[in-house]
C-alpha cells in the first residue's frame, strides 16, 4: 500500500466544455473546465527524460510520464479527453486508465506534455 507521501504532486485536472461545433480543423470548439465536483488531486508524476529535437526548423521538447492516483469515483471518470496540470505544464493523457496492480486502490495514466518551443 502506498503511504500518503509518496502523493506529493497536486494536479489539476480539467475537462473541455463544448457546444458541439467544430473547427476548420475538426476540433471541438469550447474552454477548458475544472473537473466537477473535485479537480485536484494529491498524486505521484514520474517524468520521463525530456527529448528535444529539431523539426521542421523549430525546436521541438517533449516529455512523457505517468500519474498514480488514489482510485476513486472522482478519478476513476477521468478519461483520455481531459487534461492535467502539474508542475507547471500541461499534460495530454494518452491512454485509457489502468489499474495497475489489480487491486482498485491505484489508478495510472499515461501522459504527454511539450510540442514547438518558439
Amino acid at each position: 500500500m502506498k503511504r500518503a507521501r509518496q502523493y506529493r504532486d497536486r494536479v489539476k485536472v480539467e475537462r473541455k466544455n463544448s457546444d458541439g461545433t467544430r473547427d476548420k480543423y475538426g476540433n471541438l470548439s469550447g474552454d477548458w473546465a475544472d473537473l466537477q465536483p473535485i479537480s485536484e488531486f494529491w498524486g505521484n508524476l514520474r517524468e520521463t527524460t525530456g527529448k528535444e529535437r529539431v523539426a521542421a526548423g523549430r525546436l521541438e521538447d517533449a516529455a512523457t510520464g505517468t500519474l498514480r492516483l488514489r482510485s476513486g469515483p472522482e478519478t476513476r471518470s477521468i478519461n483520455g479527453a481531459d487534461r492535467i496540470t502539474a508542475r507547471g505544464h500541461i499534460w495530454t493523457i494518452k491512454g485509457a486508465p489502468v489499474d495497475p496492480d489489480g487491486t482498485r486502490r491505484e489508478v495510472e495514466f499515461l501522459l504527454e506534455r511539450g510540442g514547438a518551443v518558439e
